[in-house]
C-alpha cells in the first residue's frame, strides 16, 4: 500500500491522468450548454463555419471571409488570433460539426491549462503534490467556468493555457537553471495567436516580475537569452502581426477606434466592479459572476498557518505571487485609477478580465498553503487522507458551481449552425462588426441598409452592361467609360484584392482605394469604349512573406531548442564523469 501511495505521489504521468480525468469531468456541461447563448458564442461559431467557404473560395492566406456581411466580404481572421479559429475548425472537420469542434477545443484547453499550470508550479516548488493541487484548481476556478459556460470567451480561456508556460520560462530564466528559458517564446507565441488583450497584460505582469527580480535579471547571459526569446516571438507570430499592421495602415478599421469599441481608460473605469462583487454571486444587472469562491478564500487564509512552516526558498516566490495577485484583484475594481492609465491599457474594455490573472498568481499560493498546513499533521498516512479530502471538497464545490449552467433548448446550437450553413450571406448586424472599415460602421444604419450587392457609379459616365459575382470573384462588363469615372465595388475595403482592367485586347492591373462608405473604389484610368473589370481576392505579397517568415522561424526555433538541449546534456555528462572520477 505504501508503495502505491508513493507512486501516486511522485509519478508525473499519474498526475497527468488525474488532470485529464478531472478536465473531462468538469467539461460535462458542454453536452447541454449552448455556445450561442454566450456573449461571444455566435461570433465564434460564425468564425469556424466561415472558414469552410474561405478555404474553398478565398486565396491564401484566407483572411477575408466571402459571403459574410451580405456578400461584401468580412476580415474575421486578420484581427482575431488564429488558434481559436483554425484548431476548432480542424476538430470540427473530424467531428462533422463546427459546434462539436468548438466544444472539443474547449475540453482540450481545459486539460492543457491544468497540465501547464502543474508544470509551472512543479518547476518552482519541485513538489508534485503542490503542483497537482494547483493544476486541478486552475481548471475549475469560478471565473474560468464563467468564461466557458456563461460567456464562451474562447480567446480568454485559451490564453489560460499559455500564461503558465510564459511564467515557467521566465521563472526558469531568472530564478532557475535556464534549461527551459525558451518556454517564454513558446508561451508568448501561443498567447499572441490566442488573445491579444491577455498578451498585453501578461507582458505587463512579466515586466513587474522582472522589476521585482532586477538583480537576477540584469545579467549578461539572462538578457541575451531574453533577447533571443523576444526575437523568436516576433518572427514566429509574423503571420498574425504583419497582416494586421498592413490592414491598420491601409485604412481606419473599427477595432482600432476607441470611440466605437469603448477601449479608453475612462471606459474601462466605468466597467470596473465593486469590491463586494468578489464575495456575492452574479446580480440581475450584471450576468457575469466575479465571485472568488469559498475554496479559494479558505485556502488563501491558510497562509496564516502555512507561512511559518514553509521552506525559506519558496517564500520569495510566495510573496511575489501574492503581490501580483493582489495587484490583479485591485485592477478589477473601482479602487484602481483607470482614468489616468495609458490608452493602451484601455484595450481590456472590462477590467474584471484581470480576475483570471488574479487566480493564476494566487492559486500556487493556495496550493502551498494546503501543503504546508497539512505538514502540521505528524502521521504521513493522515496527511495523504487530508490532501485527498481537500481535492474532493474542491471538486464538490465545482460540481455545485457547474449545476447552474443549464439550457432549455438543446437544439439551439445545432439549428443555428444549420441555418448559417444554408445561408452564408448573413447580415452585417449578425456579426460583431469590430473588423469592418470604420467608415462603413458609421453608415451601418443609413447607407449600408439600402445598399445592394452591385457596383455603384460614384462619379463620371460609364455604362455597366452586366456583372457576375461568386464569393470573392467579380466580373464587370462595361462600355463608354469616361476617364476618371469612379466605381464603388460591392466589397468592403480590405487589402489583398487584385483588380484587372481588360480592354483593347490588353490587361493591366488597377489600384483601388476606400470609398467614403468603406467599400472598394476603382477609378477608370482613361476613356474606354468597351472593357471588363475582373476582381479577385489574392492576398498581398506582404501577407505571404509574413507566413514564410513564421514558417522558417518555427523550423529555426526547433533547431535552436534541439542544439540548446544537446549542449546542456553534454555539460551534465561532463559533470557526471568528473564526479565519478
Amino acid at each position: 500500500m505504501t508503495k502505491i501511495i508513493e507512486k501516486i505521489k511522485t509519478k508525473r504521468s499519474i498526475h497527468y491522468i488525474f488532470i485529464i480525468i478531472i478536465g473531462i469531468l468538469v467539461s460535462i456541461p458542454l453536452l447541454w450548454v449552448q455556445i450561442k447563448n454566450g456573449d461571444d458564442g455566435s461570433i465564434h461559431i460564425l468564425r469556424v463555419i466561415g472558414l469552410d467557404s474561405t478555404l474553398e473560395k478565398g486565396a491564401f492566406p484566407f483572411l477575408v471571409y466571402p459571403y459574410f456581411c451580405l456578400d461584401w466580404g468580412y476580415a474575421m481572421t486578420v484581427f482575431y488570433s488564429l488558434i481559436v479559429a483554425y484548431v476548432p475548425y480542424v476538430l470540427g472537420l473530424f467531428s462533422g460539426s463546427a459546434i462539436i469542434g468548438l466544444k472539443l477545443f474547449t475540453v482540450l484547453t481545459t486539460i492543457l491549462s491544468g497540465i501547464f499550470m502543474y508544470n509551472f508550479v512543479n518547476e518552482v516548488t519541485k513538489k508534485k503534490a503542490v503542483a497537482l493541487f494547483a493544476g486541478i484548481f486552475y481548471m475549475v476556478f469560478p471565473y474560468r467556468l464563467e468564461n466557458i459556460y456563461a460567456r464562451f470567451a474562447i480567446g480568454e480561456f485559451t490564453a489560460f493555457v499559455f500564461i503558465p508556460i510564459v511564467f515557467q520560462g521566465l521563472y526558469n530564466l531568472v530564478n532557475g537553471d535556464k534549461k527551459r528559458h525558451y518556454y517564454i517564446a513558446i508561451g508568448a507565441t501561443g498567447l499572441i495567436l490566442s488573445h491579444t488583450i491577455s498578451t498585453e497584460y501578461t507582458a505587463l505582469f512579466c515586466l513587474i516580475y522582472i522589476i521585482y527580480n532586477y538583480k537576477a535579471f540584469f545579467k549578461k547571459d539572462v538578457i541575451k537569452k531574453c533577447a533571443i526569446n523576444i526575437l523568436f516571438i516576433i518572427l514566429m507570430t509574423a503571420l498574425y502581426t504583419i497582416p494586421m499592421l498592413e490592414f491598420e495602415m491601409s485604412a481606419d478599421y473599427t477595432i482600432f477606434e476607441p470611440r466605437a469599441l469603448r477601449t479608453s481608460p475612462e471606459d474601462a473605469a466605468k466597467q470596473s466592479i465593486d469590491f463586494w462583487q468578489f464575495f456575492k454571486d452574479k446580480q440581475v444587472e450584471n450576468p457575469v459572476s466575479f465571485i472568488l469562491g469559498l475554496p479559494f478564500l479558505t485556502t488563501l487564509l491558510l497562509g496564516v498557518f502555512a507561512y511559518r512552516k514553509m521552506d525559506k526558498k519558496y517564500k520569495d516566490f510566495y510573496i511575489t505571487s501574492i503581490i501580483l495577485g493582489c495587484i490583479s484583484l485591485i485592477m478589477c475594481t473601482k479602487i484602481f485609477p483607470w482614468e489616468i492609465m495609458p490608452n493602451i491599457m484601455g484595450t481590456i474594455q472590462y477590467p474584471w478580465r484581470l480576475l483570471g490573472f488574479a487566480f493564476f498568481f494566487l492559486i500556487p499560493v493556495c496550493s502551498l498553503n494546503i501543503y504546508y498546513t497539512i505538514q502540521y499533521i505528524k502521521r504521513k498516512n493522515i496527511q495523504y487522507i487530508v490532501y485527498a479530502i481537500c481535492i474532493f471538497i474542491l471538486l464538490v464545490f465545482t460540481a455545485k458551481e457547474l449545476s447552474v449552467y443549464k439550457t432549455e433548448d438543446l437544439n439551439l446550437d445545432k439549428n443555428y449552425e444549420q441555418g448559417v450553413r444554408s445561408n452564408l450571406q448573413i447580415h452585417y448586424f449578425s456579426v460583431n462588426r469590430d473588423y469592418m472599415p470604420y467608415k462603413a460602421l458609421i453608415q451601418q444604419r443609413k447607407y449600408l441598409l439600402n445598399r445592394g450587392d452591385n457596383t455603384y457609379i460614384l462619379k463620371g459616365n460609364i455604362d455597366i452592361l452586366n456583372e457576375t459575382k461568386d464569393a470573392l470573384h467579380l466580373e464587370i462588363n462595361f462600355e463608354n467609360a469616361e476617364k476618371d469615372s469612379e466605381l464603388e465595388i460591392p466589397y468592403l475595403f480590405y487589402p489583398g484584392y487584385t483588380i484587372k482592367l481588360v480592354y483593347n485586347n490588353e490587361e493591366e492591373k488597377v489600384e483601388y482605394s476606400e470609398s467614403e462608405y468603406g467599400f472598394m473604389k476603382v477609378t477608370i484610368p482613361e476613356n474606354i469604349t468597351e472593357g471588363k473589370i475582373i476582381i479577385d481576392y489574392t492576398g498581398t505579397t506582404i501577407e505571404k512573406v509574413a507566413y514564410l517568415i513564421s514558417g522558417l522561424s518555427v523550423i529555426l526555433f526547433i533547431i535552436y531548442i534541439i542544439l540548446y538541449r544537446r549542449k546542456f546534456r553534454k555539460k551534465d555528462e561532463e559533470v557526471l564523469n568528473i564526479n565519478e572520477k
